[in-house]
């Protein structure tokens, strides 16, 4: 998987590496909110506003725009110095510095011409901060990136003005939009980084936008925020980040604290080393599965940066530079999440391993690692490592003098790290045998799921041809396939024999049917869901059987559908399923499908046929059916009597009489993360 994975990234990057900065071997960056918001600092009359971000006072607390529009008459950024920012984001070890050239109060932080509602003409600071960040960035050598919001509570045509802040776009707005990021990426030279972020775009203004980011600075890495994935990179929610490996470059965008992002004066800020310790933590977490992290400070009213965030950023540097070379420009681990390794970075030559050990953890086994190990030393503390070859390699630290967060050891091996996988031994390949290769897909904020982009087998071997099977939906598509370290080869699917398949629906008993409704993120799904527990959260309630499902509900809300059926024996289960928004699948508890249609109306209908692999006995079936708009949920499921089954034969560029690993995947073009319904593709060796 991590072939796949590094081919798909220096695909994706070789284009897109800024002159002063490596994007993805950056791993660390600075964010900054800073805005009319500072001022009043998350208190309105007196009182603290405890609902929302600090950074939305607009809306969560002071609710009229000229009263909050009142505070460009105090702004005077007197102690904002882009020198200071750059200064701590250079202590802090961190890369390059992203800032918020317009958050969804429609307030500008540069000198712009669409509005006067900036910092430049609108207040008594008199000063594009945006141009002064991006100096102060080029100056020192550090990468340069701006954070811009997609909604805009100023703009008159900015309409609706919701609370859930994904409203989609008007025309006016879009035209607004393109007008102010053409300003922002033709006036502070090389721009590394776009961060759009909210709203709820039309395929069409997604893509307009990113080729004119991509036209006006080729070189711009654009965030998964802007929608429909047109971007460069995905971006986990805010302050999470995956307990599963992604293909695609990804970022966690974290603030010091999940409550706010601007500056929030009562703030509880707690103990320094507890807040590094935390950072630091998921610092390590995001590089170690492949990601870059993102964490955010927010300067206080006059611009000045709060002591506290000075005191946590400058205390992680600290800890980082004995570690430096475990952390940028690295590999992500070649261990599976779910195992019980330390986290781990790879060096780009493989060749160095590096730990990182909790401070109650001094030992640790490397299963499955065929590579013998030259040596092994802590990097940033005093002590000695003891090493035993038994399956695989065991590691045993002796380490004088605790490191309070981290210790990080650093594994040698004379050639490159071979981990060995499990053999499939399957004759015909399925998405139930194979490791799926997963990105993160996102229409918008509330809309990003898990998305598959194809499936990878470890073979025993490979002979001269495989034979592919497939069904009418991916006729025409096209498709890579990758053995190894071979170059990818695209190929169509195209029917060289078709068969009628027959099913009989007598052999599936659809025994019972449990029902829950939740409000959230499209994506999150809950242990206690997957594990059919009962809980305060959610009530199962049991149904009368129907293959068919309407409710009117509000937006953002989920009704999640749980099948108990039995197979009579092993069959391929072909459903079509009709539904309006978003929908996941999950076969006995595993994630195995996702998808979201695009319409922004509850009238369009998308419907798709579905092979589910099932073995003799009884399974579990569980729909997530989403609706980013409310209205009409609807969601029904027909289990067809018979669909076609096509086949192809493909030929092996060269024979692989050793352990091989095969990918298919979706052909690599923007929309990069959309899911690449590949589920219904069968290999037979």
């Amino acid at each position: 998987m991590r072939k796949i994975w590094l081919a798909l990234l220096s695909m994706m990057l070789l284009s897109s590496f800024s002159l002063k900065a490596d994007w993805w071997g950056d791993k660390y960056s600075m964010f900054v909110h800073y805005g009319l918001y500072s001022i009043p600092a998350g208190v309105w009359n007196g009182n603290p506003v405890k609902e929302g971000y600090s950074e939305q006072i607009l809306t969560f607390g002071i609710g009229f725009s000229d009263w909050y529009e009142a505070y460009t008459r105090e702004f005077d950024a007197k102690n904002f110095d882009a020198e200071d920012i750059v200064a701590l984001a250079k202590k802090a070890g961190m890369r390059s510095v992203v800032m918020t050239a317009k958050h969804h109060d429609g307030f500008c932080l540069f000198h712009t011409q669409t509005t006067s509602y900036n910092s430049f003409d609108g207040t008594p600071a008199r000063r594009d901060l945006i141009g002064e960040l991006a100096e102060a960035c080029h100056r020192n050598g550090l990468g340069f990136g701006i954070y811009f919001s997609l909604i805009d509570w100023h703009f008159p045509a900015a309409v609706p003005f919701s609370s859930h802040n994904a409203d989609p776009i008007t025309p006016a707005h879009h035209e607004y939009n393109m007008a102010q990021v053409t300003e922002l990426l033709t006036k502070y030279g090389a721009v590394d980084e776009l961060w759009f972020d909210m709203g709820s775009l039309l395929p069409a203004q997604s893509e307009e936008l990113y080729r004119l980011v991509h036209k006006l600075q080729p070189k711009c890495m654009v965030s998964g925020r802007l929608g429909n994935d047109y971007a460069d990179f995905c971006v986990m929610p805010d302050n999470q980040f995956p307990d599963y490996d992604m293909i695609l470059p990804w970022q966690t965008a974290a603030s010091i604290f999940p409550e706010t992002w601007g500056y929030r004066s009562w703030q509880e800020r707690g103990e320094v080393s507890t807040k590094v310790n935390e950072k630091l933590e998921d610092l390590v977490n995001v590089v170690s599965r492949g990601g870059k992290y993102l964490l955010n400070i927010g300067p206080m009213g006059d611009g000045g940066i709060v002591p506290f965030e000075y005191e946590v950023l400058s205390a992680i540097g600290k800890e980082l530079e004995p570690i430096s070379e475990a952390i940028y420009n690295t590999l992500p681990t070649p261990y599976e999440v779910s195992t019980d390794v330390p986290s781990a970075t790879l060096s780009q030559d493989k060749k160095d391993l590096y730990l990182f050990f909790r401070k109650d953890r001094h030992a640790t086994v490397l299963p499955r690692t065929l590579t013998p190990i030259k040596e092994a030393k802590i990097l940033n503390a005093k002590g000695n490592v003891k090493i035993i070859r038994q399956k695989g390699a065991s590691l045993t630290l002796d380490i004088e003098g605790q490191r309070p967060y981290f210790t990080v050891v650093k594994v040698t091996f004379d050639e490159p790290l071979r981990v060995d996988k499990p053999i499939c031994q399957h004759k015909t390949l399925s998405p139930l045998n194979a490791t799926p290769l997963y990105a993160q897909s996102a229409v918008d904020y509330y809309s990003g799921f898990r998305s598959i982009l194809g499936y990878q087998w470890h073979l025993p071997s490979v002979g001269e041809k495989f034979k592919v099977a497939f069904t009418d939906g991916e006729l025409g598509r096209k498709f890579v396939l990758r053995l190894d370290e071979n170059e990818d080869v695209t190929h169509t699917f195209v029917s060289e024999q078709t068969k009628t398949v027959k099913f009989n629906p007598k052999t599936i008993k659809w025994q019972a049917l449990n029902v829950v409704i939740q409000r959230g993120l499209f994506g999150s799904v809950s242990d206690a869901i997957l594990s059919h527990r009962l809980s305060d959260k959610v009530k199962w309630q049991a149904q009368p059987m129907t293959m068919k499902y309407e409710s009117d509900v509000y937006d953002r809300t989920a009704v999640y559908l749980r099948y108990e059926i039995e197979a009579q024996q092993a069959v391929e289960l072909p459903l079509r399923l009709s539904y309006r928004d978003g929908l996941l699948i999950y076969l006995d508890g595993t994630y195995f499908e996702g998808d979201l249609a695009r319409p922004m109306d509850d009238k369009s209908v998308s419907t798709r046929t579905v092979l589910i692999p099932l073995s003799k006995g009884k399974h579990t079936l569980l729909f997530k059916v989403y609706s980013r708009w409310g209205g009409l949920l609807g969601f029904s499921m027909e289990s067809l009597t018979e669909y076609h089954r096509h086949t192809m034969t493909l030929p092996v560029p060269s024979m692989f009489a050793r352990p091989t690993t095969l990918s298919i995947i979706k052909e690599k073009s923007v929309p990069l993360a959309s899911p690449a319904r590949l589920n219904n593709v069968r290999v037979v060796k």
